[in-house]
């Protein structure tokens, strides 16, 4: 069988899902793939593919099954053990870059709920800027790990297993932190996409009843560790959300800057100290 066999007669997901699961499958970048729609096809390749579009077809995310995401125009490698990197999370890099460029004397950040290790290695691969990514899951720290040697970016990048900071030693202090925590409510739940909330980790996910606990506890947290001028950048899941992380921030002192995403949902705060 051709390539172009197998784009014809496969109508059950997206032309473009497709194209990247023959493109994993082949080895082949997608731009090839369209070049060479004579190529044949051995059989245990076309197995392969046919059994990969079944897992797309029953809501398996395309990342998970070509074990790749680009995040911030890096390739970044996901698996089930982490969360998948979303675009809008973008904004949370975006808005440290600008601050390390207007406050260059910034060495020390934290990346705390760091996954894949995306946020922290965007920022270090562009800055050099050494970074401490934490996560509560070993597994994910494992993905973060790889994803940091692939990119080249282990040098500046040093991780911990940790639930938020009980792994980091009292009195530490971060210029900047950066958190991407569990905000999905008890609520919102079982609104969440099939593909989002039967194959992604619930612990990445899943913030408690109201969807703030766990960054309730990070608030409480963060004073002992935060130096005085510094900023805390988070990313929430709207504006109820966001309002009340907002409160929970100027609680402890810090000035909040809130930011929307392109879908004009509250998606970002900003505190400075």
């Amino acid at each position: 069988m051709q390539i172009r066999d197998i784009i014809s007669e496969t109508k059950d997901i997206g032309k473009l899902d497709l194209i990247n699961i023959i493109s994993f499958t082949l080895s082949m970048r997608k731009e090839e793939i369209l070049m060479n729609v004579e190529r044949e096809i051995e059989n245990e390749q076309l197995a392969h593919i046919k059994n990969l579009v079944k897992d797309r077809m029953r809501g398996k995310p395309l990342s998970y099954i070509t074990k790749s995401k680009e995040f911030f125009s890096e390739p970044f490698f996901v698996d089930e053990r982490v969360l998948i990197p979303r675009p809008e999370t973008e904004l949370l890099v975006e808005e440290a870059l600008q601050i390390l460029t207007k406050k260059p004397h910034i060495s020390h950040i934290l990346d705390m709920g760091t996954g894949s290790g995306a946020i922290g290695i965007a920022i270090s691969k562009r800055t050099g800027t050494h970074i401490v990514c934490v996560d509560i899951s070993m597994e994910a720290l494992s993905v973060a790990r790889k994803n940091a040697f692939l990119l080249q970016a282990s040098g500046s990048i040093h991780f911990v297993c940790s639930d938020l900071f009980r792994g980091i030693k009292r009195g530490r202090k971060f210029d900047m932190v950066l958190a991407n925590l569990p905000y999905v409510s008890h609520e919102e739940w079982d609104g969440v996409m099939v593909e989002v909330r039967d194959f992604e980790p619930k612990i990445a996910l899943y913030g408690g009843v109201g969807g703030t606990e766990v960054y309730e506890r990070f608030a409480r947290e963060i004073p002992h560790y935060l130096e005085k001028d510094g900023y805390v950048i988070c990313e929430v899941g709207g504006d109820t959300q966001g309002k009340k992380i907002k409160g929970m921030l100027e609680t402890i002192g810090l000035t909040v800057v809130v930011k929307k995403d392109l879908s004009d949902r509250v998606r970002m705060l900003t505190g400075h100290g």
